[in-house]
């Protein structure tokens, strides 16, 4: 692929509704966010204004790079047959972040396209608050569908779903549990996200009892396949894992299992953009991230 700095010249350009030039971009996911700095040799984009085509090249470069990668060809390797023999019908992104300025985005973008050419699905879904219109409008050109409301991660599975929520806050995967916490739904719930054996290997009980409890709950019943962090940056893809449930091993719990109460999070544990905390942002100033663009 040309390396993006190779490629000069203006296609169009976007100025990004509502916003102030310097605020700080905010994900679905606090602290550890696809806006933080890349080490991928990447310079990121003007927060107000940037090139539409120019972007889109940059997406183009990293789905040829990454199709070619000894990284992809080995997750491909691990995850497509299972995902194959599932029937995948829908595809949902969250918290991809902000893919004009970060390269860590753009990456995990084309991790997720050249996925969904293999599995030869038609349209993704994405959300994420933090997309201004003009990174709304790239998905469509990429035939992406970008879904209008924050749910913040409650999504249902009414058709096997893979969810794909690249370095996304626990409390998201442990809210799309709660929302498919039955045995048919869970048996219809793919996921690639952050590895639920790292997360619970490296936080103490009592904060995932408050925080991932569903995660905590399922561990025993999950199927992970961690994928290989052999990607040239290293800094895109750690600690990412694909899970499913195992259905057969499901059937033996208890109706005390099944008992679901929405999930609740205390402010100091709180990672994620609430819908009230999205449009407090839109009150001050910045763009309703959650308006799909006209």
């Amino acid at each position: 692929a040309v390396p993006p700095s190779s490629v000069d010249g203006f296609i169009s350009v976007c100025r990004a509704k509502g916003k102030r030039r310097g605020a700080k971009a905010t994900s679905l996911r606090k602290g550890h966010s696809n806006t933080e700095p890349a080490t991928t040799n990447g310079a990121a984009e003007d927060p107000e204004e940037f090139d539409s085509g120019r972007l889109l090249r940059r997406i183009s470069e990293a789905e040829c790079e990454l199709a070619n990668s000894a990284f992809f060809t080995g997750a491909i390797e691990k995850i497509l047959p299972v995902l194959k023999q599932a029937h995948i019908r829908e595809i949902v992104c969250l918290g991809l972040g902000k893919l004009a300025d970060c390269n860590i985005s753009r990456y995990q973008l084309a991790f997720l396209r050249c996925l969904q050419r293999k599995l030869d699905l038609g349209s993704v879904q994405y959300f994420d608050p933090v997309f201004t219109d003009c990174e709304k409008e790239i998905l469509r050109q990429l035939d992406g569908i970008v879904l209008k409301e924050n749910l913040e991660g409650k999504y249902s599975a009414k058709q096997n779903t893979l969810y794909y929520l690249p370095h996304c806050p626990k409390q998201i995967s442990n809210n799309l549990l709660w929302r498919n916490w039955s045995l048919d739904q869970l048996g219809r719930v793919y996921l690639i996200c952050n590895s639920f054996e790292q997360i619970i290997i490296n936080s103490p009980e009592r904060f995932l009892q408050q925080n991932a409890r569903f995660i905590l709950q399922v561990a025993k019943h999950t199927v992970e396949i961690p994928i290989e962090n052999n990607f040239k940056f290293t800094d895109i893809f750690n600690d990412t894992a694909f899970h499913y449930f195992d259905t057969t091993s499901l059937q033996s719990e208890s109706s005390t299992f099944w008992e679901a109460t929405e999930p609740t999070y205390t402010e100091e544990d709180l990672e994620l953009i609430t819908r009230t905390e999205r449009l407090h942002l839109h009150e001050n100033g910045h763009e309703n991230a959650a308006q799909i663009a006209d």
